[in-house]
């Protein structure tokens, strides 16, 4: 293996406002030995992506087929490419100049010419430059497969692959629209070694015409179902190795993280799996029919709600039972929730490499909400704003809200002292307080982000009565609008699931307004992810 020909392919459809970028990096690379696949995916843009992508004549191979998804548009290029490395390039993201040289280096080092290489990788809005980092931990090989299942951090620009892995673990698979190079990852894993180089070699733009933005239906139902596979296809000595835990407890481990990511039907998979080895679970995480019975009360009380003509609701509302009085035995107290919350950020439980509230609550994250919630809050005149919860107060340090005062409120008493030191002046205080009991002040404008979802509905329901004690005027709050049913927390040690607050049992009326939040974690799973408002004197039955 002296100075082998890697072969950089980028497919593309209706690229025209990235793809001039992505080409110029790929032809920028120091490693000279290269050749350049397009391959337009049936765009119908007027012929905007194949104008662009003709501009470049000899320096690049052009193609053009009918529209078949992602697969189908890498599957065509490796039919043609000559080279003896394949390297994946998505026409809206950037290769550093370094990339194919570096990745190089490291098979020569590695002395294993069939090996995959994968890199640490950075993620930005508008301006390369500015990209956040996303430093990957680094596996042994044997630990790749058990890895890529409870860690969705992989990007599939990163690889360099050599073309042996194709005729050995087959294509990407063409009916797959967003999980397809999971997918393949997987398959060759079991077959290849994957090399991690630490060093960022891709920068990867987060927008809302991605893919996993506009399909992300599509890309919750696959993700569960690979996961699923991937679950039942790990071998026992794999986990056993990579989890260093007997089989029940590291099963049970596996579905609790795929719980907290919102993967439910992979997450009730490995607990069903656990069980079979440990017995049933003591800890909570299996599903309770209760769930169901209360879902469908919900329904109905909510469908009562929705027809009865508003002269009338006066008259109704007393003969419908409300859900924080169907719930209110079962929520967690105080003590519990601050013990809960306190334990996720002493021991950073939702992973987050820059805050304690977990990826969600980074810069890249929130690009979106930066931008848009001053403007909101000019439009609507706010002068009090109240963030509840504030947690680490990571990304709104960044962000001009513009607002006479702002009332940062938490359970965690520990964050709560360290932001009033850090950040507390005369305009921004920050209270320690149990969001359901708690006395909030009254606000123009209450900020609720990421914090329902956290919790059982009956505490949802709790603290949205709270709020409306408040009096405060407008709930600016998490929401899944592509969600067509809410699904209850499946155990104490479950931290998180997607609400969608129109349905039961919140039965929220339609918004005054939608912020996406351009939400491109778990491969754009949560592309439905926004944030609703509404006047609380509208939101009844709480």
């Amino acid at each position: 293996m002296t100075h082998p020909t890697v072969s950089i392919v980028i497919p593309v459809y209706n690229g025209s406002d990235f793809l001039g970028e992505a080409i110029d990096s790929a032809l920028s690379q120091t490693y000279s030995n290269l050749e350049i696949l397009v391959v337009n995916d049936g765009s119908d843009d007027r012929g905007e992506t194949e104008r662009i992508a003709l501009s470049y004549g000899d320096s690049i191979q052009y193609f053009s087929k009918q529209n078949g998804g992602v697969a189908s548009a890498l599957n065509l290029a490796i039919t043609h490419m000559t080279g003896e490395f394949f390297s994946w390039l998505s026409h809206d993201d950037l290769y550093t100049a370094n990339k194919i040289e570096r990745e190089m280096k490291a098979l020569f080092e590695a002395d294993n010419a069939e090996a995959v290489v994968y890199s640490d990788y950075a993620v930005f809005t508008d301006d390369p430059a500015g990209a956040v980092p996303i430093r990957l931990p680094g596996v042994p090989p044997e630990h790749f497969r058990y890895w890529i299942t409870v860690e969705n951090r992989l990007h599939g620009c990163t690889l360099l692959v050599p073309r042996t892995a194709f005729a050995r673990a087959g294509m990407f698979d063409i009916n797959l629209r967003t999980t397809q190079d999971y997918d393949l990852w997987f398959r060759m894993a079991s077959q290849f070694e994957f090399i991690h180089v630490p060093e960022v070699l891709v920068k990867a733009r987060s927008h809302s015409g991605q893919g996993s933005h506009t399909m992300g239906a599509i890309s919750l139902g696959e993700c569960n179902t690979l996961l699923t596979s991937f679950i039942n296809q790990l071998s026992h000595r794999e986990i056993l190795a990579a989890a260093k835990l007997p089989l029940g407890e590291a099963y049970r481990e596996i579905g609790l993280g795929m719980y907290r990511r919102g993967f439910v039907e992979a997450g009730k998979a490995a607990d069903q799996l656990a069980s079979s080895y440990t017995g049933p679970s003591s800890g909570g995480f299996m599903f309770n029919d209760s769930n169901s019975v209360a879902q469908l009360r919900s329904r109905i009380i909510g469908a009562i709600r929705r027809k009865v003509p508003r002269e009338l609701k006066a008259l109704v509302r007393p003969l419908l039972p409300r859900p924080v009085e169907m719930h209110a035995a079962h929520g967690d107290d105080t003590s519990t929730l601050r013990q809960k919350f306190t334990e996720v950020y002493e021991k950073n439980i939702f992973g987050g490499r820059v805050s304690r509230s977990g990826e969600g609550s980074d810069l890249v994250q929130t690009a979106v909400i930066r931008r848009e919630l001053p403007k909101l809050i000019r439009t609507l005149g706010v002068k009090t704003f109240v963030d509840a919860p504030c947690g680490d107060w990571c990304w709104m340090k960044e962000t001009a809200l513009g607002v006479e005062f702002y009332t940062g409120v938490d359970i965690v008493e520990g964050l709560i002292e360290k932001n009033r030191q850090e950040f507390g002046n005369a305009s921004t205080n920050f209270l320690c307080l149990d969001l359901a009991v708690g006395e909030l002040p009254r606000a123009d404008l209450v900020f609720s982000r990421d914090c329902l979802v956290h919790l059982p509905f009956e505490d949802s329901l709790r603290i949205i009565a709270n709020f409306k004690r408040s009096g405060s005027t407008y709930l600016l709050t998490t929401t899944f609008t592509g969600r067509e049913r809410n699904d209850e927390l499946v155990g104490k040690a479950s931290f998180w699931s997607p609400l969608n607050m129109r349905l039961p049992p919140f039965n929220f009326p339609e918004p005054i307004l939608l912020i996406n939040e351009g939400c491109t974690e778990e491969a754009g799973q949560f592309a439905d992810k926004c944030l609703g408002l509404w006047r609380l004197d509208d939101i009844e039955g709480v």
